[in-house]
């Protein structure tokens, strides 16, 4: 098993704002504008992220993946989740992020992070939730389907003036999510 998945820390928030600038510009060119994507910055979202991170009455919860790249310990991914936010009334969680670098997928890492934020979800008493997901982003709806997600929902997201389409996954109870190893997921 390589790399490990744990809470994130307020020092955590330059590389949980890299992997996401990071994560969006290996995964979405050509879903969404390239304009977006050359926009976004590891600055910004640093600050961004080291206020949600140090926003003690936050109600979500935040995990980062770390594995060893170039011979020491990376931050290549983060998921974060809490309440659902869209109207699914069925559903009172949500995974709100998934990212995982290149360099870490295929290593179990995204389903294992999806183990420790079903717990966490459990914990906070929300056993039924959702993702979304970029329509046009197959390997992770592939990932959602393959992780028990079913189709429930889908909605229009605007990204500089294009019109991108969003669908959900939904979960009736992410207990067996947060049961299974990663080995299981394979």
């Amino acid at each position: 098993m390589t790399g490990r998945i744990r809470r994130a820390r307020l020092d955590d928030a330059a590389a949980i704002a890299y992997v996401h600038v990071m994560g969006w510009r290996e995964t979405y060119p050509g879903i969404v504008p390239a304009r977006t994507l050359a926009t976004m910055d590891v600055f910004s979202r640093t600050r961004y992220w080291a206020q949600v991170l140090d926003n003690k009455r936050n109600r979500i919860d935040v995990f980062v993946a770390e594995m060893p790249v170039d011979g020491e310990d990376r931050v290549v991914g983060f998921g974060v989740t809490g309440p659902e936010q869209v109207g699914l009334t069925e559903y009172s969680g949500e995974f709100h992020a998934l990212y995982v670098l290149k360099v870490g997928q295929g290593r179990g890492l995204g389903a294992r992070m999806m183990a420790a934020m079903a717990s966490a979800l459990i914990q906070r008493g929300m056993n039924a939730s959702t993702v979304w997901a970029l329509r046009d982003n197959w390997p992770a709806r592939r990932f959602y389907e393959k992780m028990g997600g079913l189709l429930v929902s889908e909605r229009p997201l605007m990204f500089d003036g294009t019109r991108v389409m969003e669908v959900a996954y939904g979960w009736d109870d992410v207990a067996p999510i947060a049961r299974r190893s990663e080995e299981a997921w394979r």
